[in-house]
């Protein structure tokens, strides 16, 4: 028969196979690359133009918004339509002085923004920054366009390397509409343009600028062909890229010497390769340690597990060290190990507490049928002599014991109430205006099953110790409410407390009273027995009352219904 491959080699195979596989990827990577490789670098380094020239987009749009915000801001319209309709040298000097203050407020806030120039209508130009930068004639040709674009911004370019934004301010008070002044915004493009270069070596080494047919900045010497994607500037071969500024609307034309990209790149194709071949190595001498040692961890357990099957007391076995996932699952196996070790402890000891419950049930249906004849028989002498106190007594006592001799587990609420009641009759009698009795209990809970005799013995043990103990009276209280997807049981008396230790006692078995083992830890046994270990009798005193608790599942009487 063929043997199966242990762990270790199937994951030393696994790894032998990653590493091949590595080495194979890497050599199909660079030979697709190499002929791939200057398509890629293309359009990657037009998409990093791109991506570069969108930082002078936005000096543009800023610009574009800066207008916007001094032709409809209400300072400029007010002041600049006082200039126009006044006439006093004083007070046009006053407003000049205001208009430039507010002026060298935005030019701080506006990168390579490096002029703001107003020319009223009266020929007077204000301005903060270098200048308009402009001839007279040429400040008049720019306003002669602005004016045709109707309110529109208009882009010109200059010989120093200056974009100019111009645009016409009209009065907006009641749509007059009539020019107030002229705006010249100046940005240093070339400054710009210095600063998109030094964030990377590959932008390039010429810059095209142009919107529509009009020509921004440029510094070709010669401008490529529409269709060109290589060009020679200056006799150093290039890339072209072509591209349009989203915001401002611009088109572009960037060359990138090829040489700058292909710079050192086979010296770092192999020193990538050598590096990653290097990393792999090490990768691998380190997995394989971690695989070996994990492989001696799983054995370890393995060993554990075969120790535990055959019968080795578990604490004999060696703990195994670690805060790994495999330590993880030695703790799961060991309390795996240690539970079942409980359940069969307490299957075992359950097993033998059913046995004795049945066998003393035996002897215990002995008597009552024997006590239930003769207390028929003394029910019916007293019906005859007309002692209809021995009647009640002995016909409550016959009730009790016709229920003990049942072969009933579980009994509807409504039967167990009336066994109580057969108990409080006979209590009763013996003590006088000495007992009160209360049942708080919806209808809708009578049909719900409950061990059988649960209730009595914990009235029985409130008549014990508040009466026949004390002397005194007491009020007792059955309380029975629906709680999650169960019933809770509440007895409460007056007239005497619980001890502080009750409850520790119980569990041990050390109650000292033989009433109260027979009633109290009858109970609570067989609670646990029924329902699990999460149930048994509960005690607390609150507000003078000793109260004891039990909780069972909800289960009704199919055979029952709120009429019986």
């Amino acid at each position: 028969m063929k043997r199966a491959l242990t762990l270790t080699k199937k994951l030393t195979f696994i790894l032998v196979a990653f590493f091949i596989s590595m080495l194979l990827i890497v050599f199909a990577l660079l030979f697709r690359l190499r002929g791939e490789y200057e398509e890629s670098v293309y359009t990657i380094n037009g998409e990093n133009t791109s991506n570069i020239l969108s930082k002078a987009d936005s000096v543009f749009s800023s610009a574009l918004l800066l207008s916007d915000m001094i032709v409809t801001e209400d300072f400029f319209q007010s002041n600049l339509s006082a200039m126009k309709d006044e006439s006093d040298e004083d007070i046009l000097e006053g407003i000049e002085g205001d208009i430039l203050a507010r002026l060298s407020t935005f030019q701080d806030s506006y990168t390579f923004l490096s002029d703001i120039s107003l020319v009223t209508a009266n020929g007077s130009i204000i301005h903060f920054g270098e200048g308009v930068g402009l001839s007279s004639q040429a400040i008049e040709e720019a306003s002669a366009l602005a004016r045709s674009e109707e309110g529109a911004s208009l882009w010109i370019g200059s010989d120093d390397g200056s974009i100019y934004l111009i645009r016409v301010i009209r009065r907006l008070e009641f749509l007059s509409l009539d020019e107030l002044a002229v705006l010249f915004l100046r940005i240093d493009t070339k400054s710009l343009v210095a600063s998109l270069r030094s964030t990377s070596q590959n932008f390039g080494t010429n810059l095209l600028l142009s919107y529509g047919d009009r020509l921004l900045y440029s510094e070709f010497s010669e401008i490529p062909d529409d269709d060109a994607v290589a060009f020679s500037v200056d006799s150093v071969p290039c890339f072209i890229y072509r591209g349009t500024l989203p915001e401002s609307g611009f088109s572009y034309i960037a060359a990138v010497p090829r040489a700058s990209l292909y710079n050192g790149m086979v010296e770092s194709v192999v020193e990538a390769f050598a590096f990653l071949l290097l990393i792999l190595i090490l990768f691998l001498l380190f997995l394989h340690h971690i695989v070996k040692r994990m492989i001696s961890r799983i054995n370890a357990l393995k060993d554990k597990m075969d120790a535990f099957e055959s019968g080795q007391s578990f604490s004999d076995i060696e703990a195994l060290p670690g805060t790994d996932e495999i330590a993880g699952l030695n703790e799961r196996f060991d309390s795996m190990a240690k539970r079942y070790k409980e359940v069969v402890e307490d299957n075992y000891n359950r097993q033998i507490m059913l046995k004795d419950s049945a066998i003393r049930m035996l002897t215990q249906q002995i008597n009552p049928h024997f006590l239930y004849n003769v207390l028929d028989s003394i029910y019916w002498l007293s019906q005859k002599y007309d002692a209809d106190d021995i009647a009640a007594m002995s016909y409550s006592l016959a009730s009790l014991f016709r229920a003990a001799v049942s072969s009933e587990d579980l009994v509807t609420l409504r039967k167990e109430l009336e066994l109580l009641k057969s108990f409080l009759d006979i209590q009763r009698s013996r003590f006088p205006d000495q007992i009160s009795y209360k049942v708080d209990a919806d209808d809708a809970l009578m049909n719900v099953l409950l061990p059988k005799f649960s209730l009595q013995p914990l009235v029985e043990n409130a008549v014990k110790h508040s009466i026949e103990e004390h002397g005194g009276s007491t009020e007792i209280e059955v309380k029975c409410s629906r709680c999650d997807n169960g019933v809770l049981f509440e007895v409460s008396n007056t007239g005497s407390q619980f001890p502080s230790d009750l409850q520790e006692k119980l569990r041990k078995g050390t109650v000292s009273s033989s009433s109260e083992r027979i009633g109290l830890q009858n109970i609570d046994e067989r609670l646990h027995l029924l329902f699990g270990d999460g149930s048994g009798l509960g005690f607390r005193n609150e507000n003078g009352r000793a109260i004891v608790s039990f909780y069972v599942p909800w289960r009704e009487d199919a055979d029952s219904d709120s009429g019986r």
